[in-house]
């Protein structure tokens, strides 16, 4: 078998990605960054008004461990 190749050399990009178009979403067949006002009430809906169960979980960790449930080796979240 070939030897695994790493992912450090893209933390990086990924985060660059994430921190320019994070809060992107679509309208119509283009992208905009703010959040079109049907999107934004999908995003209540679906939760049911609740935290996501993945929110949750991270939560839990923070509160059990008192650190942050993603590992943050290149410094904080975008």
């Amino acid at each position: 078998m070939p030897n695994v190749l790493p992912f450090e050399p893209n933390l990086a990009y990924v985060r660059e990605l994430l921190g320019t178009q994070m809060d992107l979403t679509t309208l119509g067949t283009g992208c905009v960054r703010d959040a079109h006002e049907r999107f934004g009430r999908l995003q209540e809906q679906v939760p049911g008004g609740e935290e996501p169960p993945s929110e949750r979980v991270m939560t839990q960790h923070r509160e059990l461990f008192g650190r942050e449930y993603r590992s943050q080796s290149e410094g904080e979240h975008p």
